[in-house]
């Protein structure tokens, strides 16, 4: 509670409604006070005036029966008088200091000293000089009195009873009570005191309210915007119930609100496409290689995108043909398809979606990116130097449509994976057969090097050599030409390609001679085998003349580090694997006993 004291009394709100409170009441207590003062000082001098002309009055009345020297007449005088001025007193004092006459009995033969009694100390302040004051306020019997003093004079006429020399017979006094006047002057006091405390509440409720609605009320909006946008929430909208400089305040606030929100919804759209073009372009530089480098990209789009289906269109050159290569993959089919056609690929070895996409991408091969009307589809055409090197196809579901943001970032990404593609191309030149597009020999020593290096720290892993090469393959070149040979040989890769698994690695040794790396365990390297010759048996090489041909390979089968334990060893054990298999009667696979 003492907190929350604490907090009110920090607030604007208490100080400004405090500062006003003390205002006006400084105001109204001054007011009190001046009104106090000056009505006293009014009922006083008004007093005094009437008192002394009621004096005068009296002393003129007096003045005959002074004369002839007729107190008992004086004395009627003053009573009758005192009967008309009552509570008021008048009384006569002879120049001793005697009382001689008055109105109230009580008062009559006391003898007053100028020098001892206090009602005349007041006035005979100063010993042996005459009082200038002709009125004074006393305090007598506990009330406040008035007095008003007048010299009777020893005038000419009072000579034959009086010394000439004498110049003051005596005083008249005129008491009036000031006990009714006073008090009345408190109550007006108290109503004046009582008017303005009620005139106090309602100003200071008035100025609550005032203050409450058109300024407290704004700021604490106001305050409640600042504080809602310090904590991140751009969103609110301040609206305030006043004019002029709070109105400007609250403007210039949605204003800068709005702006900030701008700045940072543009500011996370940085990060955000900053964030996952770097996640992307990390993963993506991992791999050179361009079969493995086209299921990374594959996997990268899925994974960014959220895309229901993905497909990675490419076009390479070889010799005097051009080869298709599309690689995709559905949502909620775990395979990766990776399939190489001649251009054009077959229609019905091509889903329809992707058919779709490869004849847009034959249309318009250098068309930039497009999307589609509901924004849930996107080709984005890959070019490097104007020379077109593919075609990305995302598509998502319905209702899923890609953002401004997304858009911008599979420009991007594109631009990443077209240098990434790039250089990928040249590393398959400097890597592959230019014939059959299998790895080289210098890439096969290079994997080979590798798979020792491997087994150096993991003494569990095991790799298998295949040497593989065509039977009678001198006569088919003899007989139909080394184009035809060419051929066979194109067509013999594919194979290879497709009965391999994603590990294995195929290699053009040399001429007509393959080699396969297996990893694993020697069996898996048999299975490969015996796949391979199955399939090259059944299958028929077709030329682009017509020419059918029938053909069959023979393989030889060697394990490190049974077989060998240097590179050359293994695929020497190999080899006279393969030189068995040809004895044997070709057609077979053998291992190295």
């Amino acid at each position: 509670m003492a907190r929350g004291i604490g907090e009110f009394t920090r607030t604007i709100r208490f100080r400004l409604l405090a500062t006003l409170f003390l205002l006006l009441g400084l105001s109204i207590l001054l007011s009190l006070v001046g009104i106090l003062s000056h009505e006293r000082g009014r009922y006083v001098e008004a007093a005094q005036e009437e008192g002394m002309r009621v004096t005068l009055t009296v002393e003129h009345l007096l003045r005959q029966a002074m004369l002839e020297n007729d107190w008992e007449a004086i004395r009627r005088t003053v009573a009758g008088v005192h009967q008309i001025v009552q509570p008021s007193n008048i009384g006569i004092l002879s120049s001793n200091g005697t009382l001689l006459v008055s109105g109230n009995p009580r008062s009559e033969s006391p003898r007053f000293s100028a020098d001892h009694n206090p009602e005349c100390v007041a006035c005979h302040q100063l010993t042996g000089m005459m009082p200038t004051r002709k009125s004074v306020l006393l305090e007598i019997g506990g009330e406040p009195v008035l007095r008003n003093v007048v010299k009777i004079a020893n005038a000419p006429e009072c000579h034959p009873c009086h010394d000439p020399e004498e110049k003051i017979l005596g005083i008249m006094f005129y008491d009036v009570p000031f006990a009714k006047t006073f008090a009345m002057l408190r109550t007006v006091m108290f109503r004046t005191l009582l008017a303005g405390l009620v005139t106090f509440l309602l100003v200071a409720a008035v100025l609550s309210l005032i203050i409450q609605r058109y300024l407290y009320r704004p700021l604490q909006q106001l305050e409640t915007g600042f504080m809602r946008a310090g904590r991140g929430d751009f969103s609110h909208w301040v609206e305030v119930e006043a004019e002029g400089e709070i109105q400007d305040m609250a403007v210039q606030f949605n204003v800068m609100s709005q702006a900030i929100k701008r700045a940072m919804a543009e500011i996370k759209s940085k990060n955000w496409e900053t964030e996952h073009l770097y996640s992307f372009v990390r993963d993506l530089n991992r791999e050179n290689e361009w079969g493995k480098l086209c299921r990374v990209i594959i996997d990268l789009l899925q994974q960014t995108f959220k895309a229901e289906r993905v497909a990675l269109l490419l076009r390479r050159e070889k010799q005097e043909s051009a080869i298709s290569e599309i690689c995709w993959r559905a949502n909620g089919d775990r395979r990766y398809r990776h399939h190489q056609y001649q251009v054009p690929p077959p229609d019905d070895q091509l889903p329809a979606w992707l058919a779709q996409a490869r004849e847009y991408w034959h249309n318009i091969p250098e068309g930039g990116t497009a999307f589609t009307q509901d924004n849930t589809t996107a080709m984005a055409n890959l070019a490097t130097h104007h020379v077109s090197l593919g075609l990305i196809y995302l598509h998502r579901r319905e209702g899923e449509a890609f953002n401004k943001m997304e858009k911008k970032l599979l420009a991007a990404v594109s631009e990443q994976i077209e240098i990434t593609l790039a250089n990928a191309r040249l590393y398959r030149m400097a890597i592959t057969d230019g014939l059959t597009g299998l790895y080289s020999k210098r890439y096969c020593e290079t994997k080979i090097r590798e798979l020792l290096d491997v087994h150096t720290f993991e003494q569990r892993r095991t790799f298998s050599v295949l040497m593989l090469d065509l039977d009678h393959f001198k006569l088919v070149n003899d007989t139909h030409g080394h184009q035809v040979g060419d051929e066979v040989l194109t067509q013999l890769a594919v194979l290879i390609r497709s009965h391999i698994r994603r590990d294995d690695v195929a290699c053009r040794y040399g001429g007509e001679e393959f080699i396969i790396l297996v990893p694993g365990e020697p069996g898996a390297a048999v299975e490969v085998a015996e796949r391979l010759c199955r399939s090259v048996e059944k299958h028929t090489f077709v030329c682009q003349n017509g020419l059918k041909l029938q053909n069959t390979i023979s393989i030889g089968i060697a394990s490190f580090p049974r077989h060998g334990r240097t590179a050359g060893e293994v695929i020497g054990a190999a080899d006279e694997a393969l030189y068995g298999a040809k004895h044997a009667g070709r057609n077979r696979c053998m291992v190295n006993i």
